[in-house]
């Protein structure tokens, strides 16, 4: 009978995610949609929080200064974090408004973040400002980014969100990864759901938000408050669009070690916001009409612990039966996780051939890191375990500052 529970659950979970065929069909086919001219041009601030980024600031400063947009229109604000380098002085230097801060006790960026509002609120008001664009101090930008997030903001969205791209892509099966994992997002999440009208989500970087949302400031603290802000803005039913067209690139981990320290982050904040958010999400579905409520519907499965949920339902259905440490239930654990990693690596290629004009590298070197990308996403199963017992904290990733090659910059029109 437990069993039968078990199996019946798991198959109800894939009837609710079923839709996502629908996504990844439109996503595989279909042209992102190009926002029109824009009918005005609006006044952006940056918003940048670093913590010892001194390799990198500088380059994501002068990525804003060769923008195509009018730069009087653009005031950079840095948050210079706990930091214990040269941050400060360099952001300065290079035109931003920079504001220290120091607080060991709250050292996370959202906690930095919401000093930088605060502090622009109280120098020179929010509504100063058209909408803010947010970045890591590692990004760079193409130098139409900001004309293109312009142009998408005459959609009505309340938030805009840019293609991400890996800006070290070639130098190892780990930057690649994450390359593939952001790419994959791009084509077959926030591509099919803009073309749907449906909202997506924002990943920590490289999004505009129009400043009305912001006039009570930045107040989104967890491990993840990109995700934070994403569930609280589509239960409220504010509307998150995509544009292809604004993109920026940032470094991605090298080092197995800082990748595990980061999903394990990933993951616990995910878990929070699942629990802070479902309920909200859940009245949405109510509260909100058309789009609006599929919206709510699509988050909630979004933050769902999917890997998490499904390894509970084997493992009680597995001890029920009395069977969990036969050699057979291990055998067909290896069976099912070999058809898994196939699975997620033909993902990987429908992805890099979906997406290759913005790929960096061709030839045997492309062929291995596709073959790898499983270990992205199998990982998630045995880190969601240890983020759902173990304390964790957040940590800056160490950035170098080295840039691989910029296919998409360098192949487009």
């Amino acid at each position: 009978m437990v069993d039968r529970i078990c199996a019946l659950l798991g198959s109800a979970l894939g009837v609710l995610m079923a839709y996502f065929a629908v996504y990844w069909t439109v996503g595989l086919f279909c042209k992102a949609k190009k926002p029109r001219k824009a009918e005005k041009q609006r006044r952006f601030g940056v918003i940048i929080a670093a913590r010892n980024e001194e390799k990198v600031i500088g380059a994501l400063l002068d990525s804003i200064k060769e923008q195509s947009y009018p730069r009087e229109l653009v005031t950079v604000f840095c948050v210079a974090d706990n930091c214990t380098d040269a941050t400060a002085s360099i952001a300065g230097e290079k035109g931003a408004v920079v504001y220290e801060r120091t607080d060991p006790t709250l050292a996370r960026k959202g906690y930095a973040l919401e000093f930088l509002f605060d502090n622009i609120g109280k120098d020179h008001g929010i509504s100063a400002f058209d909408a803010f664009v947010f970045f890591d101090a590692d990004n760079t930008l193409d130098p139409r980014y900001l004309e293109e997030m312009n142009a998408a903001m005459d959609s009505g969205a309340d938030v805009v969100t840019g293609y991400r791209m890996a800006s070290n892509f070639d130098d190892n099966f780990i930057s690649a990864a994450y390359g593939i994992h952001f790419l994959r997002s791009n084509a077959f999440a926030h591509r099919p759901r803009s073309l749907l009208g449906i909202s997506t989500h924002v990943a920590g970087t490289g999004f505009g938000v129009r400043s009305a949302v912001l006039e009570g400031g930045w107040h989104f603290h967890s491990l993840t408050e990109d995700t934070e802000f994403t569930m609280w803005a589509v239960s409220r039913g504010l509307r998150i669009d995509y544009c292809e067209s604004a993109m920026f690139f940032d470094e991605q981990p090298v080092s197995l070690r800082v990748a595990v320290r980061q999903r394990i982050r990933w993951i616990k904040g995910r878990l929070f916001c699942f629990v802070a958010y479902a309920a909200p999400l859940i009245r949405g579905l109510f509260s909100e009409r058309g789009r609006g409520a599929f919206s709510c519907y699509d988050m909630f499965f979004y933050i769902f612990p999917k890997a998490l949920f499904n390894f509970m339902l084997s493992l009680t259905s597995a001890v029920f039966a009395g069977i969990a440490l036969r050699y057979a239930t291990l055998a067909e654990a290896a069976y099912s996780l070999l058809i898994s990693a196939l699975g997620l690596a033909a993902v990987a290629c429908a992805t890099v051939i979906r997406e290759r004009k913005n790929v960096p590298i061709r030839g045997v070197r492309l062929l291995w890191f596709v073959l790898a990308f499983p270990w992205f996403d199998l990982v998630a199963l045995p880190l969601s375990l240890f983020a759902l017992f173990a304390p964790v904290k957040w940590k800056p990733i160490p950035h170098t500052g080295k840039r691989g090659e910029v296919g998409a910059v360098m192949n487009r029109p």
